[in-house]
C-alpha cells in the first residue's frame, strides 16, 4: 500500500467532515454535535434523515458535500480492496509477514539446508517441541516444512543478513547441513561472528573439512557418511547397545536422557541424586569430557548427567532441575 496516498486520503475525509460541520453551523446555526452528526451521516450515506429541517442554502450545501464525499469514500474503499487483494496474492508480502513472526523467537534452533539430513534434523527437533527456523535457497524444498508448522526463510545461509533475519543472534543453536563444505564453513564463521555463544553443529564430508570447521568455531562436526558406517558396524557387533545409544529404544517403562544437574543437587553426590529420584546416573559430563558416575562423585554447577531408568524416575530429575 502507498501509505502516503492513504494518509492524504484519510486526512481529506476528516477535513471534509470538519468542513461539513462548520458549514452546517454557519448556514443552519445548529449545535456542534448536530452539525458533526449531519456531516458524517451525509458522507457515509447511511440515510437516517435530517437532524433538523434544512433551508435552501443547507440543501445546496448538502448536495455538494454528498457529491464530493461519496467520491472520496468510494476511492478509499477501492484503495483498501486493492491493498487487501495485493497483500493476499503478493508472494513478497506473504514472505514479509512470515519473517515478522521470526522477530519474536528466542532460544530457537536455526537449520541451514533442507535436504534429507536437514529434514531429519527438523523432524527430530519438532518432535522434541523445539522452535526451528529453516534456511534454504530453494523455495520448493521448504514446502513440506511450512506444511508442518516449521518457520522457513528463503535465502543463502552463508549471508550474514539472512542469518540475522532467521534470528541467529537470539538463537540457542545452529545446525548447518548444506551439501557443500565451503558453504558450511562460511555459515560457521558468520554465525559465530553474529553470536559467539551460539552452539553450532556442522556437517563435513571429510576430516580435513571438519578440522577447518572446528577452527572456525564449530562446537561439533558430523560426517554423515562416517556416522552411518559406524552405526551399521555397531548394529552388527552390539545391536541392543547400538539401539540404546542411538535413542531408538522407545518404552513406557525405560528412558535415557541428558539433563543438566539441578541446582538443589549441586555439591551433593551421584548417590544422592539416585536416592532422591531413583534414576541411574550412567555418566557425568563435565568440561567437555565424560566422568564415570560413581556414587561418591560430587556434582558441580554446569554438569550434565546422562540418566537412565523408568520414565517417572527420569522425569523426576527433570522436575528437580526446573524447580
Amino acid at each position: 500500500m502507498d501509505r502516503r496516498r492513504l494518509s492524504v486520503l484519510l486526512a481529506l475525509i476528516v477535513g471534509l467532515a470538519a468542513f461539513g460541520a462548520v458549514g452546517y453551523r454557519v448556514l443552519e446555526g445548529w449545535r456542534w454535535l448536530d452539525c458533526v452528526y449531519m456531516s458524517v451521516m451525509v458522507l457515509t450515506t447511511v440515510g437516517f434523515g435530517e437532524v433538523h429541517p434544512l433551508g435552501v442554502p443547507g440543501k445546496v450545501f448538502t448536495i455538494v458535500l454528498m457529491g464530493v464525499g461519496i467520491g472520496l469514500m468510494l476511492y478509499l474503499l477501492s484503495l483498501l480492496a486493492e491493498t487487501l487483494v495485493r497483500g493476499l496474492m503478493d508472494p513478497l508480502a506473504a514472505r514479509r509477514r512470515k519473517e515478522r513472526k521470526l522477530i519474536h523467537l528466542r532460544g530457537h534452533t536455526v537449520v541451514c539446508g533442507y535436504g534429507q539430513v536437514g529434514e531429519a534434523v527438523c523432524t527430530a527437533l519438532r518432535a522434541a517441541k523445539k522452535d526451528v527456523v529453516v534456511i534454504d535457497h530453494r523455495p520448493e524444498h521448504l514446502e513440506w516444512a511450512e506444511a508442518h508448522g516449521i518457520h522457513t526463510l528463503v535465502g543463502d545461509a552463508t549471508d550474514e543478513d539472512v542469518l540475522r533475519r532467521a534470528g541467529a543472534e537470539r538463537a540457542e543453536s545452529l545446525v548447518t547441513v548444506i551439501n557443500s563444505d565451503p558453504s558450511n564453513l562460511y555459515v560457521v564463521l558468520s554465525a559465530k561472528g553474529l553470536n559467539p555463544g551460539l552452539r553450532v553443529i556442522a556437517r563435513a564430508s571429510d576430516e580435513s573439512a571438519a578440522r577447518k570447521m572446528r577452527r572456525a568455531g564449530a562446537d561439533e562436526v558430523v560426517n554423515p557418511y562416517q556416522l552411518s558406517g559406524n552405526r551399521i558396524a555397531a548394529m552388527m557387533l552390539a545391536p541392543r547397545l547400538s539401539r540404546l545409544l542411538s535413542g531408538d529404544v522407545t518404552s513406557d517403562h525405560f528412558a535415557v536422557r541428558e539433563i543438566g544437574v539441578p541446582d538443589a543437587l549441586v555439591g551433593r553426590t551421584v548417590a544422592d541424586l539416585g536416592r532422591e529420584t531413583g534414576a541411574l546416573v550412567v555418566a557425568v559430563w563435565r568440561g567437555g569430557h565424560p566422568v564415570v558416575g560413581r556414587p561418591g562423585e560430587v556434582l558441580h554447577a554446569g554438569d550434565t548427567v546422562l540418566v537412565a531408568g523408568a520414565v517417572a524416575e527420569v522425569e523426576a530429575v527433570e522436575a528437580a532441575r526446573l524447580a
